[in-house]
């Protein structure tokens, strides 16, 4: 079963982790307008803007995972980071459109992609990302699976130290960042027991 261990909404100051883990992010950019009349977000300049999440009991723990984000997207790049977990997982943009996300596992990352030129400029959507412990995993955009696929990496591993998660940013440096905006960011990982089932 997943479990919701991080949820950020940027529409507030700060990155307020409303889980109930005290998965808080430090570095939140500026604010500006969100997908709706009255929302907000957090703005990324593709240069410099991050938010960091140190590891946590949470988040260390090896095991499935799914990200929901909700992103607006101003620019194409190399490859625009939405959400990565150091060696553990990544999830963006190409610099072709297409929506991909990795899995690290022994010394190696495993992933797919979806068709070029999915994620479109200058409009909000939703994206999700899902790796089972048993390796299947799927993107979906606007509701739409957009693609799928299975690699036998085995169980995700936990994110690791000293970079921990970094959204809107690649953790090892200022390199393949978010461009645009976010507004909301939650991340379930599976519970001990590993049984799978839908958050």
């Amino acid at each position: 079963m997943f479990e919701l261990v991080l949820h950020h909404r940027y529409d507030r100051p700060g990155a307020e982790d409303l889980s109930g883990h005290r998965n808080h992010g430090y570095g939140a950019p500026r604010r500006g307008a969100g997908s709706a009349q009255g929302a907000g977000a957090a703005l990324f300049d593709g240069a410099t803007d991050r938010v960091f999440v140190p590891p946590s009991p949470t988040l260390t723990r090896p095991g499935g995972l799914r990200a929901d984000l909700t992103v607006y997207l101003e620019e194409y790049g190399h490859r625009r980071t939405l959400l990565e977990g150091y060696l553990s997982f990544a999830f963006g943009v190409e610099g072709n459109g297409a929506l991909g996300a990795s899995i690290y596992r022994s010394m190696e990352w495993g992933g797919i992609q979806s068709r070029p030129h999915l994620v479109p400029l200058g409009r909000w959507v939703h994206v999700t990302f899902v790796y089972t412990d048993d390796g299947a995993m799927a993107l979906v955009m606007d509701g739409e699976l957009v693609a799928e696929g299975y690699r036998r990496l085995g169980t995700a591993q936990g994110v690791y130290w000293p970079f921990g998660l970094n959204i809107g940013a690649w953790p090892d440096g200022d390199q393949r960042m978010w461009k645009g905006r976010i507004e909301e960011v939650m991340l379930w990982r599976t519970t001990p027991d590993r049984t799978e089932a839908s958050p």
